[in-house]
């Protein structure tokens, strides 16, 4: 038994050069690793000496998935990892002991030693059964040629056509490459599937040259001056930033970071580690096969990613069939740690080969990326996430593949430039929203991960200089500050600060309140499609060069004050996110006719809900949403009366929900209600103290009351009568609300209603202004905050007065109907003044 604890600690000597780095050499692992250690070796390479290396990309910590959905299938890996954390697995490395993840310890000993080879030998079914080496040779590059054969690999591979790569390079014209060949012992005597040899190619091409030294060797019968030994390739030198970065040096994590990008560049491919196997690996890989291979066209399909479908409709389309299980099993590999790790994307973009591994077993990385792209672009025809079932409540609706096909289009991005499938630039604004779902160990690296992709692509711009440089001496609050001034400062507009989210949700609650928090999974960004601001003046230079870093100066203009908040949501399954009779109370307070839309108060309601957008989010809702609406509420009353019934410290709750409509409906008809008229009964319960908002005003029957209000004064109410209500009520056998809700399916009609509506109102608040207009803005709003619109962001935004005068905390983006395209501030230039966010 091998023992780490006599051994002296690992130390680093300073890197030469800036463009040096370490590579690491495994010299053995043991067959026993519980009791062994791993030994290893490092040296150091300069990037400008065009060094032969790969570089690993990985996960420092757990792999495995940490969705509700799975949690049960890991339960053994996670406590595994927990035991073992990054203190914990020794290695000796150049005879001194260092420690480092598990996930990384893992890698170190489970990728087959020949996985590379394996890879370059490998005959494409998809491009003529060539192998690396006849890309290589068409090429007529020496080099790459000579790191394939230093590597071990077959130098007589055929394609389809019989042809070895020799022939290919005598063709092309590579001198060098022809060279190594013959050198490395290519048979030159190959006759391919039309009679001809690698000479008579080079003859053909008038490659002179090409031809004296294959006559030569073919008359020596025999390789010329056979080459000994051979280089090492490129699968015997590995960069791992865990290992080859001394992690306690801020200065050489700073300088090693800047030129990260460079590194997987040079690198001759990139080993991309999931994590050890589990029962899902294989399917999935079947899964990623099949699809890949699959003779139809699966994004124009009828297939529902992740749902149980008949093999039939499978058929019909040709796509081979996906069984639930299978779907499952793919779920489990999108949804593993590494696409969620932030560097994942430069280590991907930038790489020219991935060479993709679970535990033992190759992941066909291309193909993998490709049926990413493929499902993921389903699910934008389809119009929805069909991944739903392993996404955490509490988390954001995403696409579970999202992250895989965000490499993709990075990758293509980079390549292809304005070509691209998708164009975009490579901004940091552009980065950062594309890759808030990723994480990182370190705060900071949200932001510090994307420099290297956007020095690089700067490189391809004339003029452009290298500016982005990580500089770990700064907190994560001075980071997030000035990444976001920069980003407002290269847009030229203030619409980031609608994703600075309620401070409540905020992972980092110091922050500078206009800050987003990069490190949260998600942002929810409602507003930025509007124009609050209307025709407001910007400032040119918006970014003022002498603000501290933790402060905002902006121009703007007070529209209106928060009068009467609503409640706020707990969760996605919160029965409250599709009713909630405090709904009904603010409505009451709005005026008949709306502000600037002559809407009625419940239209008013109903947009305000989806921030007044489609689940597309275009502008404005379409009108069948009122429907939906209002078949929404109809059955939500229905579920209340149960609820209701179930509530045994209420006991001032209706016995039924007819024998309370009959209370409302004999209230209505007596004195003094039905001596009213609906403008009178309008204004009777426009206030806050008779709009039945209290805590004696809850009962089943004041809930139809306030119902029945605002249906009565209304000429097209967008609320249920109560006569609807009656008649679905007796319809069916209602069920009380559960936590999870999914014993309650709402009306199917309505499907992008409540997606628009889920997507908006989550965690937000409804309220009533002193204007009496009616809006959704954030959690912590309170009553007596300022609503301010800012020239140069989309929205309009909640903000709460701090003690110095003109400062002011942000409390985060807000929707306001009808003043969402400047209404509120036409002809009030002179109202705008100059205000500092902390």
């Amino acid at each position: 038994m091998e023992s780490s604890t006599t051994a002296e600690p690992y130390t680093y000597t300073p890197l030469p050069t800036p463009t040096s780095i370490r590579v690491l050499h495994l010299d053995s692992i043991p067959e026993d690793q519980d009791n062994d250690l791993v030994h290893c070796s490092l040296k150091n390479i300069d990037l400008n000496d065009r060094p032969w290396f790969h570089a690993l990309s990985y996960t420092w910590g757990n792999p495995y998935p940490v969705n509700d959905s799975f949690r049960d299938d890991y339960a053994h890996q996670y406590a595994y990892h927990d035991r073992h954390d990054t203190s914990k697995r020794a290695i000796m490395c150049d005879g001194r002991v260092m420690y480092v993840s598990r996930n990384l310890h893992d890698a170190l000993t489970s990728v087959p030693r020949d996985a590379w080879l394996k890879r370059c030998n490998r005959r494409n079914p998809r491009k003529k059964l060539r192998a690396s080496l006849h890309w290589a040779g068409m090429s007529g590059n020496g080099e790459l040629v000579s790191s394939l054969v230093c590597a071990g690999v077959d130098v007589d591979v055929k394609d389809e056509m019989g042809r070895p790569a020799l022939s290919y390079a005598a063709q092309s014209g590579g001198v060098e490459a022809v060279r190594v060949l013959v050198e490395a012992g290519a048979d030159v005597g190959v006759v391919d599937g039309i009679g001809k040899k690698a000479v008579d190619y080079a003859r053909e091409a008038g490659w002179e040259g090409i031809v004296d030294l294959l006559d030569v060797v073919e008359g020596e019968k025999g390789p010329c001056g056979s080459r000994e030994p051979l280089l090492d390739g490129p699968q015997a030198w590995m960069w791992i930033d865990q290992i080859c970065i001394d992690q306690q040096n801020v200065e050489e994590r700073n300088a090693q970071v800047l030129i990260m990008d460079e590194i997987y560049q040079k690198a001759q491919y990139t080993l991309v580690w999931l994590g050890q196997e589990d029962k899902y690996t294989r399917t999935a890989i079947e899964v990623i096969e099949k699809l890949d291979s699959a003779q139809g066209d699966f994004m124009h399909s009828d297939i529902t990613p992740y749902t149980k479908q008949e093999p039939e409709l499978y058929d019909k389309n040709e796509i081979p069939y996906i069984s639930p299980e299978g779907w499952r099993a793919l779920a489990a590999v999108f949804l593993r740690q590494y696409f969620r790790r932030v560097w994942v994307v430069q280590e991907n973009v930038l790489s020219s080969t991935i060479l993709g591994y679970c535990g033992p077993h190759e992941v066909p990385w291309d193909a993998f990326c490709r049926v990413a792209q493929y499902i993921y672009n389903r699910q934008i025809l389809l119009g929805r996430v069909t991944s739903t079932a392993y996404i955490d409540l509490t988390n954001a609706v995403a696409a579970i593949e999202s992250e895989a096909a965000y490499l993709v289009q990075w990758r293509d991005r980079l390549i292809s430039g304005d070509k691209a499938a998708t164009p975009k630039q490579f901004s940091l604004e552009s980065l950062v929203f594309d890759t808030w779902s990723f994480r990182a160990t370190d705060p900071r690296d949200n932001i510090f991960a994307l420099y290297g992709l956007i020095n690089r692509a700067s490189k391809n711009r004339p003029g452009t200089v290298q500016e982005w440089q990580p500089d770990y001496a700064k907190s994560v609050e001075e980071v997030y500050a000035l990444a976001t001034k920069q980003i407002i400062r290269e847009s030229g507009e203030l619409l980031m600060l609608s994703a600075a989210v309620d401070q409540s949700l905020k992972n980092i609650k110091t922050l500078p309140s206009w800050v987003p928090d990069y490190s949260m999974s998600f942002t929810n960004m409602m507003c930025v499609i509007f124009n609050a601001a209307g025709n407001l003046p910007k400032l040119e230079n918006i970014i003022r060069p002498d603000s501290h870093w933790n402060r905002l100066a902006v121009p703007g203009a007070k529209v209106d004050s928060v009068w009467q908040t609503g409640n706020t949501t707990r969760g996605p399954n919160d029965r409250a996110m599709f009713f909630d009779p405090r709904w009904l109370e603010l409505t009451l307070l709005l005026h008949a006719e709306y502000h600037n839309t002559g809407q009625t108060r419940t239209e008013a309601l109903w947009r305000t809900l989806c921030g007044n957008q489609s689940v597309g989010s275009s502008t404005p809702a379409p009108a069948a949403y009122g429907d939906a609406f209002r078949n929404m509420l109809s059955k939500l009353v229905c579920v209340i009366t149960q609820d209701m019934a179930q509530d045994l410290r209420n006991p001032k709750a209706a016995p039924s929900l007819e024998t309370a409509c009959e209370r409302v409906r004999d209230i209505w008809s007596h004195p003094p209600i039905s001596t009213l008229t609906p403008e009178a009964i309008q204004l009777e319960f426009e206030e806050p103290d008779r709009n039945m908002s209290g805590p004696q005003h809850q009962s089943l029957s004041y809930l139809l009351f306030k119902l029945h209000c605002l249906a009565e004064t209304e000429t097209h109410p967008a609320t249920p009568t109560l006569k609807q209500i009656e008649e679905l009520n007796k319809s069916i056998n209602w069920p009380a609300w559960t936590e999870s809700g999914k014993n309650i399916s709402l009306p199917p009609d309505g499907v992008d209603y409540y997606h628009s509506l889920r997507n908006r109102y989550g965690r937000r608040r409804l309220f009533v202004s002193n204007k009496r207009y009616i809006g959704l803005g954030p959690a912590s709003m309170l009553e007596g905050d300022e609503i301010w619109v800012l020239p140069g962001a989309g929205a309009a935004f909640v903000l709460r007065r701090e003690g110095q005068e003109g400062t002011f905390r942000l409390v985060g983006e807000a929707y306001v109907h009808g003043i969402m395209d400047g209404e509120a501030v036409e002809g009030r230039k002179g109202d705008m003044c100059d205000i500092q966010l902390l």
